[in-house]
């Protein structure tokens, strides 16, 4: 048994996975396990890895067997292979700072916090464009609630890059919905928590892979519009108020239209329309959903053309029109 599982999914990976495997053996804390799950990859993936296992007895190679289509099945697969008390999750190009694991641990263990959370850089390989979130809104010593770290990392105040107990991954697993299913339970582990922590380890969460599933259009990408429906029924099922929820459902109905945007501007992806249009129809149906949408705080203009766009198709995709056309324009 370790203190803390590495969850490391991959599938063709091979482009970053050495650098985010080196990243893991320059850690400064010695009692952990990286369980690599390659998902099929036919890249070098299986090659990466497995040099860095013969060189390293902490790192593992765990194969799929059939492709599962998402990290959070891959996770899930992994976890009765998983030894630690405590686990993170990483995607298979982010890196960390050599005292991430370290800082961490110690932190759970001062506070006897439920979750830790480290700073998250959001890291491009030159520097450019890098910006930093740091324990809660700056302060590292907070202590939040499991329903305040929830509330928290709606609007990414906080990230959900946390330390989180074993027991919450061998109890619920992660939910594997779609390709956005990952953001929907680290929300669901905060509301199963009584505290969380922070500390000064970094995260650094790589936005210049242009084949990752957040670059580009893609189907999986639309995923984002029914993730965030689904976590609006989070809020409103555990008791949220409108200042909560009311936000939030503005963000889905947004969340929404620039999935539909997206289809606009990329034919290929014309076939999907229907489950974007299965999401308007679930806005559209709910006289919750509209009266959260009335209490999200907007400008007078932008409510009524919102409140317009969830009760009539026509202004919904004539918004979806208008955001593509601009997305056009910042493209030039």
């Amino acid at each position: 048994m370790v203190e803390i599982t590495v969850f490391l999914p991959v599938y063709n990976g091979a482009a970053f996975l050495d650098q985010t495997l080196a990243s893991l053996r320059q850690q400064d804390f010695a009692g952990f396990e990286v369980l690599c799950i390659d998902d099929c990859s036919t890249d070098d993936s299986r090659a990466v890895i497995q040099r860095y296992a013969d060189a390293d007895d902490r790192i593992k190679y765990l194969h799929t067997g059939h492709n599962l289509g998402s990290a959070a099945r891959a996770v899930n697969f992994a976890a009765s292979h998983a030894t630690g008390q405590r686990f993170v999750y990483s995607s298979q190009d982010d890196m960390f700072s050599r005292d991430w694991l370290s800082q961490l641990h110690a932190r759970a263990v001062e506070t006897g916090a439920d979750a830790v959370l480290p700073d998250v850089v959001f890291y491009h390989a030159d520097g450019t464009d890098d910006r930093r979130i740091m324990g809660y809104q700056g302060d590292r010593k907070k202590i939040l609630s499991g329903r305040e770290a929830f509330v928290a990392s709606l609007d990414w105040t906080i990230p959900g890059n946390a330390l989180w107990p074993m027991r919450l991954l061998k109890d619920t697993g992660f939910d594997d919905f779609n390709a956005f299913a990952d953001e929907y339970t680290v929300r669901r582990f905060f509301l199963a928590c009584d505290s969380i922590a922070f500390c000064a380890g970094v995260f650094f969460y790589r936005q210049d892979n242009a084949t990752a599933i957040t670059k580009g259009p893609s189907a999986a990408r639309l995923d984002a519009a029914d993730a965030s429906l689904r976590l609006w029924h989070l809020i409103c099922d555990n008791g949220f108020g409108p200042d909560v929820h009311g936000p939030f459902a503005l963000r889905t109905l947004r969340a929404t239209i620039r999935a539909q945007a997206m289809v606009f501007n990329a034919p290929e992806l014309a076939s999907e329309t229907p489950r974007l249009t299965d999401v308007w129809l679930a806005m559209h149906r709910s006289a919750p959903f509209q009266t959260s949408l009335a209490a999200a705080g907007t400008g007078v203009f932008k409510r009524l053309a919102y409140q317009r766009a969830v009760r009539s198709h026509t202004w919904f995709v004539g918004l979806a029109r208008l955001s593509a056309s601009i997305a056009r324009r910042k493209d030039r």
